[in-house]
């Protein structure tokens, strides 16, 4: 106390060193916290996320202890006021950039497993497209934050700067609104999930096709002419769709057969039932059905409805199915009706009658 009496600035001078000695002490023993117990504990979860965190969130934080020793340091200083409030800003700027380097890399993790739990999952197309905009948009939200917190406390008034921000964004999106509401769809089609890659979808318009791709405007679709149909998200969303993949690969399909008057229906029908069983491709596990639909002009309407066991073999199957129809109805002798027309010429001169 004597000392500190005789020579105070000296011994305020040794106390900022004293707790600058001891902040860097501090920030050693929290790095090999980090490294022996933290990355223990990750080590014993199933996920990989936390250890990478551990490594990623060790520097950071470990200089921030060290910022907070050197703060208390410098307040303890016999320095002028200006020098102090420089020091400070040099601190607590110091401190933004850690704090900002710290969340940047937990939220590119994140989304980094985000995208790797995707792909494990069998749904990885829209994570693939969307996960890099999400990155790149979490890292300017948080740049952003981070500046606006570091122009506040320098003293800059960003209230001008955030109206103008906020003009500039009002305008670009009603610039590009359609876009955007691409955009939005493509979001809601990523947590929606009314179909994925590989999918075989039939759109309200009657076109048909497997999803090839789906991105952030628009879902490709390959037809079965080979050709490509590039479908806007907002469509997508708004119209109604047919997921032939889900819930099963399963898929109804339905043929429709003429005899003529007189035919024995139920033999027409037993025979029916068996053509369509003698296929390979259909599901064997569902009884195919024969329903008469209606009486025609001249023939008796049946209808046969079977399941194909993938929806990928259903024009074989059909083909296959009507192939053993047509032999049932030559080996049993049953006669598809014809149509027959009566033609009358008006104004036609009758034959006079024979004499």
């Amino acid at each position: 106390m004597r000392f500190a009496a005789l020579h105070p600035r000296l011994f305020e001078a040794l106390v900022s060193a004293g707790i600058l000695l001891g902040s860097y002490v501090a920030a050693r023993l929290l790095s090999l916290l980090f490294a022996k117990v933290f990355a223990r504990v990750a080590a014993r979860t199933p996920s990989t996320v936390d250890d990478r965190l551990v490594v990623a969130w060790k520097r950071p934080l470990t200089y921030l202890l060290f910022l907070v020793g050197a703060y208390a340091a410098a307040h303890r200083l016999p320095v002028e006021e200006r020098a102090l409030r420089y020091v400070d800003r040099v601190l607590f700027t110091a401190a933004v950039f850690l704090v900002t380097l710290a969340l940047m890399r937990g939220f590119s993790l994140l989304t980094e497993w985000y995208l790797a739990r995707s792909r494990a999952a069998g749904s990885h197309a829209l994570a693939t497209e969307f996960a890099p905009l999400f990155s790149k948009l979490g890292r300017v939200f948080i740049s952003l934050v981070a500046v606006t917190i570091l122009l506040e406390h320098l003293g800059v008034n960003v209230s001008s700067l955030v109206v103008s921000l906020g003009v500039g964004s009002l305008a670009v999106g009603l610039a590009a609104q359609d876009t955007l509401a691409n955009m939005f769809a493509g979001f809601t089609l990523m947590l929606d999930r009314p179909f994925r890659v590989g999918d075989r979808v039939q759109l309200a318009s009657g076109e048909m096709g497997d999803v090839e791709a789906i991105g952030m405007r628009a879902t490709r679709i390959r037809t079965g002419d080979e050709t490509l149909l590039v479908v806007p998200n907002s469509v997508l969303v708004k119209e109604r769709l047919v997921n032939l993949t889900q819930p099963t690969r399963s898929l109804t399909t339905k043929a429709d057969v003429s005899v003529g008057y007189g035919a024995d229906l139920g033999v027409v029908k037993a025979l029916l039932v068996d053509a369509a069983r003698s296929s390979a491709l259909i599901d064997a596990d569902r009884a195919p059905s024969v329903a008469v639909q209606r009486f025609g002009d001249n023939s008796v309407d049946l209808q046969v409805v079977f399941w194909v066991r993938d929806y990928m073999d259903q024009g074989a199957c059909r083909s296959q199915v009507l192939e053993a129809i047509y032999r049932g109805f030559v080996e049993a002798n049953i006669a598809r009706p014809l149509p027959a027309r009566r033609i009358i010429h008006e104004g036609a001169v009758p034959e006079a009658p024979d004499a």
